[in-house]
């Protein structure tokens, strides 16, 4: 059986809130049957859970965005590790990272953060789930000194160069509908090259939604354009993609995180 697999998105947000079960109804017509849904503040975390109820087909990762690290307290970080023992569930940290895009005032701050939240995980053996913007370099030297679990690039748009280092230490790479955008050469010449044992898709909603939807805000049902689209540029079968797909995304999660 294939399917399709939004390893990440934003579906706590709150735009999302009015109409969630024509979303989630979106997804299933397009064949989208797990949705990992990134939850980055305790406010969204309940939301999620609570929705998680209902459709037990949304996974769930939380952890705390670097934009805005300088804010985050002792305190936070004791929230996130009483909600990994209290729900087993949250299958995953992220997003977590580095994002220098705007301003590299709060480098340390967020670095500090990054750490702290890695050893959670490794505490916990959960994946994390790493945004990194402007921050290549600073990433990948403390992904590999510090962390012990598995590794998801989301919203990978670094060099091939750096693709190939990250996949050398056993690290996903995700792709998002940024690959179908037509000036987006370097985003396609790494999705032509990912190996296929590393590869994940997402559509990061409400942000970077795939043509042709350009323009509007994504949803979990348009990842199916991308997977679509990826296979093009790889001259794959779509159904030998999604089984790939399917497979890295179970490993990335683990069985001892169900």
């Amino acid at each position: 059986m294939t399917y399709w697999i939004d390893t990440h998105c934003h579906l706590a947000d709150e735009r999302y809130r009015d109409d969630f079960d024509g979303y989630m109804q979106a997804a299933k017509e397009n064949d989208v049957a797990i949705i990992n849904v990134i939850c980055s503040s305790e406010e969204e975390l309940m939301y999620a859970l609570e929705k998680q109820k209902q459709y037990s087909n949304l996974d769930i990762s939380f952890g705390f965005y670097p934009q805005g690290a300088e804010k985050i307290t002792q305190e936070d970080l004791d929230f996130l590790v009483f909600v990994l023992e209290k729900y087993p569930q949250i299958k995953a940290i992220g997003e977590i990272g580095l994002d220098y895009y705007y301003t590299r005032e709060f480098a340390k701050e967020q670095k500090d953060l990054l750490i702290k939240q890695i050893e959670i995980a490794n505490r916990f053996n959960k994946p994390i789930v790493i945004h990194s913007r402007s921050a290549a370099k600073d990433t990948y030297d403390t992904l590999k000194q510090y962390a012990k679990t598995r590794v998801l690039m989301h919203c990978y748009s670094d060099s091939l160069e750096m693709m190939r280092e990250y996949q050398k230490l056993g690290y996903f790479i995700s792709f998002t509908g940024v690959v179908t955008f037509k000036n987006a050469s370097k985003v396609k010449t790494n999705a032509v090259n990912v190996d296929l044992d590393k590869i994940m898709i997402e559509t990061d909603s409400p942000y970077l939604t795939p043509v042709p939807f350009r323009g509007k805000d994504n949803q979990p049902s348009y990842v199916r354009y991308v997977g679509e689209y990826i296979a093009q540029l790889k001259n794959m079968e779509i159904e030998k993609l999604q089984l790939q797909l399917i497979d890295n995304y179970q490993r990335f999660m683990g069985a001892n995180n169900d």
